[in-house]
């Protein structure tokens, strides 16, 4: 039976911690199949070397013989806000070792819980890294306004990629309006291969009249288009040959509820009005999390590395407190989404329908007035 470390329970030796947090990628996430996580111990020095080999590639100028080469320049990046990005949360371990004592858990059952409690830990870092590949691509940047922390992580994406704005209500020019997009980013020599939206801006695609009548002729006007009609004309006409969509929610916050229970407000990882055209790499790939030291590596002491060697991309801390005397742990990542190229995103905002801004002008006087009764 394993044994907590020096009799204190639900404290447990560092060296199994650190064989949490190794597990980032969700096979079901779509964003992990155009942003990759990988482990750094220099955030800003991988930064530089991705800003410089993503670029589209400047061409040296011919010279004549004995006279001097022009001096080129490295592709400027936004470092200032890289290391802090850190992302940490942490749980009253001794409140948690009672309740289950109450509960009537056997004590050799305890060390289990306290591995899945630092598991869980762990997946809320994960989750702020998805949460923040999915700003990156909806917003072409990312955002830290938590915690008296008010820092933007510019990508430099121009803002002409990032004001377009799509009709997809039945009677528009849906295909105007795509071929307009795939011409912009040709004209700049970018070549998109694919988009990410939400399946109901997907559907109404399917449901435009344009669309429907260039894949299946005047007589297919208001028909919905199959989905593997559609995915095949967006290929052959416009070489958008991957389509991803994206609906997953995530809990953003949690507070106790008038029953003690906890109230947690869920969020869309991707908005749901909100169309990112991109150029992905051979790979598949737009860019590619890199994962840091978070400050408790710099700790006395401190294992760098599980059993086998490797280092996790979380790590999973406790700590006892004298007084009073609460065991917590913790868990902290440091992490930034990097982008390859920031010609890759071109992003549209979703055109509301007149139907859709009265239901949302309806919701809000709702909401207000509920708010006000309380």
């Amino acid at each position: 039976m394993p044994n907590f470390e020096n009799g204190i329970l639900g404290l447990i030796p560092q060296r199994e911690l650190l064989d949490v947090g190794f597990q980032v990628n969700r096979p079901n996430d779509p964003i992990d199949g155009l942003f990759g996580d990988v482990r750094t111990d220099n955030l800003q020095a991988f930064w530089q070397s991705i800003a410089s080999e993503y670029q589209i590639p400047m061409m040296a100028q011919f010279h004549a013989f004995d006279t001097e080469a022009n001096t080129t320049f490295r592709i400027p990046v936004d470092n200032h806000n890289i290391e802090k990005c850190l992302a940490k949360v942490k749980l009253n371990q001794s409140e948690r070792m009672r309740a289950l004592l109450r509960a009537g858990v056997r004590e050799d059952a305890l060390y289990d819980y306290v591995l899945e409690d630092a598991a869980r830990l762990a997946n809320q870092v994960v989750t702020r890294s998805k949460a923040a590949k999915n700003e990156l691509m909806a917003t072409g940047k990312v955002t830290i306004h938590e915690n008296n922390l008010n820092l933007t992580v510019d990508y430099g994406v121009p803002d002409s990629q990032l004001n377009y704005e799509l009709d997809v209500s039945p009677d528009a020019d849906l295909v105007g309006q795509l071929q307009t997009i795939v011409d912009d980013a040709a004209d700049r020599g970018v070549t998109l291969t694919g988009f990410q939206t939400s399946r109901k801006v997907l559907t109404k695609m399917r449901q435009n009249k344009s669309v429907q009548t260039a894949i299946n002729g005047s007589l297919g006007a208001g028909v919905l288009v199959r989905s593997a009609d559609f995915q095949s004309f967006l290929a052959a006409e416009f070489g958008l040959t991957r389509i991803v969509t994206n609906d997953l929610t995530y809990g953003a916050e949690g507070k106790p509820g008038g029953d003690g229970r906890p109230v947690i407000t869920a969020k869309r990882y991707y908005p749901q009005d909100k169309l990112t055209f991109f150029a992905a790499n051979p790979a598949g790939r737009l860019g590619v999390t890199a994962w840091g030291d978070p400050p408790e590596v710099d700790l006395p002491n401190f294992y760098l590395a599980n059993a086998s060697g490797e280092i996790p991309y979380v790590y999973v801390t406790q700590n006892m407190e004298w007084d009073p005397a609460v065991l917590w742990t913790k868990a902290s990542g440091l992490f930034i989404p990097v982008l390859y190229n920031p010609s890759s995103l071109w992003i549209a905002t979703i055109k509301e329908s007149e139907g859709e801004m009265v239901a949302r002008a309806a919701d809000a006087k709702t909401q207000a007035a509920d708010a006000k009764t309380k």
